[in-house]
């Protein structure tokens, strides 16, 4: 089993963006650190953390795709990772997503009762917050490494990363 460090992040439904992020800023004190209009790929939404420089967000809002709202688990290295996804996949559970974030590779399923599940490593790739960027890519090892090393060329590294 994989050594999670812990749920990271929750994704929820947002009906008013705009009132969420006065909300999280002015009464919870946290910042927003990228939103996306409802025109982009996953529509419109809103990410928001208390700790920017630790997590990229601890809160996420989905107005455009409420189906998008989930419960993010963080594992400490892309090997544990990949063996957790490879094991899901031997289980015959079925992967809904596998994203590069930038800032994190993910993989994505349902538990019995259908709540969506994330299953990231933070690449702690410099992605500039004014960037939507998500997009689906294939969870080979080699692949996500040469993925890894263009987005650190690209964007730079926040800290060392570690690819074991």
């Amino acid at each position: 089993m994989p050594n999670f460090i812990g749920v990271r992040h929750v994704g929820l439904e947002g009906k008013n963006l705009a009132t969420l992020a006065e909300f999280y800023r002015d009464v919870m004190g946290m910042t927003i650190v990228r939103e996306s209009p409802a025109d982009s790929p996953f529509g419109a939404s809103l990410f928001l953390s208390a700790h920017p420089e630790e997590e990229d967000h601890e809160v996420v809002f989905f107005q455009t795709n409420p189906l998008l709202a989930h419960t993010a688990f963080k594992v400490a290295s892309l090997g544990e990772l990949l063996t957790f996804y490879r094991q899901m996949k031997e289980r015959g559970l079925p992967i809904k997503f596998t994203l590069n974030h930038g800032t994190s590779f993910s993989f994505y399923f349902d538990d019995p009762e259908g709540h969506m599940i994330e299953v990231y490593w933070p690449t702690n790739v410099l992605v500039p917050p004014s960037l939507s960027y998500a997009y689906p890519i294939d969870f080979d090892e080699e692949v996500l490494q040469r993925e890894l090393e263009s987005m650190t060329r690209q964007f730079g590294l926040s800290t060392a990363s570690t690819l074991k």
